[in-house]
C-alpha cells in the first residue's frame, strides 16, 4: 500500500552539569517523519491501540547528544494494519521525553516539529520491535510519530487500510475540532489533494456549521474558492474561537477574492478588548495589504 513531506527540526536545550542516572544510547536517531507514508515505511508494526498514560521508566537515554527520560505506556492492541499482530493483546511501548527531568528544572527552550510520546486513549501507533517480547519502541524517539484517534472506534464499511485510516481521521476531526485541526492535514497527507477535496466536499454537508467552516478554510487554502463565503462567515462570527477566525483571515489573505476585502478591513479596524482579538486584528491588518497587492486593488 502507498500512503503518502512537511518540517525540519531545531532543538535548543540548556543542559546543566552531569547528574547520576542510568544512561543508555539507542541506535535510532531523533528525526521527525512528517508524513504518514514515511512513518509507515520506517515501522515494523502499525497498530491501533488504547494506551495508558505514559510514565517514566527511571532510565535516561542519550539521544543525539542530549539526555532524555525514557517513558513507557501499556497499550491494548485493537488492530494492526502493518506487521504481525503481537501474540499478547497488551504490549509495552517505549519512547522518550524531549529532555531529562534532571535538566529541565534549570530551564530549556525548544523550537521545532511536534514532540510527544503518545496520548492516553486510542492512538495510531508506529512501532519497532525490540529484543524483549512484548516490548516495542516508537519508530522514532522524541518527535511525535503517533496520531491521536477518537475515543470510540468508527464503523468501517471496508477493511481496506486507506478506508480505515480515513474513517479514523474523520472521527478524530469531529471529536477534537474545538482544539486541534491537525487531522485535516493528515487527511490531505493520506489521500492527496484531489481525493481529500472530494472527500471533504462529500463529508461537509453532514456536519455542523463549525466543522463546515473548518473544512472551508482548509479547502480555500488549497485554492478552492467556492468555499470563500463560508470562510468569510467564520471571520466575521464573534462567537467563534479567535484562533479559528485568525486562520480564516490568513486563508483569505493568501487565497481570497475581492469579496474578502471588506471583511478583512472590518476586522482590521474594529475596537479590540482581549489579547486573542488583538492577535486576530494584527493578522487581518497583515493580510489585508497582501490581498490588495495580489488583487491589484487601489
Amino acid at each position: 500500500m502507498r500512503l503518502p513531506l512537511r518540517f525540519a527540526a531545531m532543538l535548543i536545550l540548556c543542559v546543566t552539569p552531569w547528574a547520576l542516572a542510568q544512561i543508555s544510547t539507542p541506535t535510532t536517531p531523533a528525526r521527525y517523519l512528517p508524513s504518514i507514508q514515511q512513518r509507515w515505511d520506517a515501522s515494523d508494526l502499525v497498530c491501533i491501540g488504547d494506551a495508558s498514560a505514559p510514565t517514566q521508566t527511571g532510565l535516561t537515554q542519550n539521544i543525539d547528544g542530549s539526555d532524555r527520560d525514557q517513558l513507557s505506556a501499556q497499550v491494548e492492541i485493537e488492530s494492526c494494519l502493518k506487521g504481525d499482530r503481537p501474540k499478547s493483546p497488551e504490549i509495552r511501548v517505549l519512547g522518550d521525553d524531549v529532555v531529562a527531568a534532571k535538566d529541565s528544572g534549570h530551564g530549556y527552550g525548544y523550537s521545532g516539529p511536534p514532540t510527544g510520546f503518545l496520548n492516553k486513549g486510542r492512538n495510531l501507533l508506529f512501532l519497532r520491535r525490540t529484543d524483549a517480547p512484548g516490548d516495542f519502541d516508537v519508530t522514532v524517539p522524541v518527535y511525535q510519530t503517533n496520531i491521536r484517534l477518537a475515543d470510540s472506534r468508527p464503523a468501517y464499511s471496508s477493511s481496506d487500510t486507506r478506508h480505515v485510516l480515513t474513517q479514523e481521521l474523520e472521527a478524530a476531526l469531529v471529536q477534537f475540532d474545538e482544539t486541534d485541526l491537525s487531522d485535516l492535514d493528515y487527511l490531505f497527507d493520506l489521500l492527496g489533494n484531489r481525493d481529500t477535496i472530494a472527500e471533504l466536499e462529500r463529508l461537509s454537508p453532514s456536519l455542523s456549521l463549525p466543522f463546515q467552516r473548518d473544512i472551508a478554510v482548509s479547502l480555500l487554502n488549497r485554492d478552492q474558492q467556492d468555499s470563500e463565503p463560508v470562510v468569510i462567515s467564520l471571520l466575521l462570527d464573534s462567537s467563534s474561537p479567535a484562533w479559528k477566525r485568525e486562520s480564516a483571515a490568513m486563508a483569505l489573505g493568501w487565497h481570497g477574492t475581492r469579496a474578502a476585502l471588506a471583511p478583512l478591513q472590518q476586522i482590521a479596524s474594529q475596537p479590540i478588548s482581549t489579547d486573542d482579538l488583538k492577535q486576530l486584528q494584527f493578522t487581518a491588518q497583515s493580510m489585508l495589504p497582501r490581498l490588495e497587492h495580489r488583487l491589484g486593488a487601489p
